[in-house]
């Protein structure tokens, strides 16, 4: 019973191809600015957060399409 579902939306259009995730470069790029934002820190030398990530991925979600960080002044 379930097959013959699949095959009906299958056939019907209901199943459409996959989409393309953000490119290598813009992942690359994401990256890099990332890392701009939040530089790396040996660990244990400072209490870890999850910005580093949480901006790449933001960085990711839009595409790449994000401000250029400005690096945060040394301490």
């Amino acid at each position: 019973m379930a097959v013959a579902a699949l095959l009906t939306c299958i056939a019907s259009g209901g199943l459409s191809a996959a989409v393309a995730g953000p490119s290598p470069e813009v992942a690359r790029k994401c990256m890099r600015l990332s890392y701009i934002a939040y530089p790396y820190k040996r660990p244990g030398s400072v209490k870890m957060s999850g910005d580093r990530q949480s901006y790449f991925r933001d960085c990711m979600a839009k595409e790449g399409n994000v401000p250029e960080p400005t690096p945060p002044k040394a301490s």
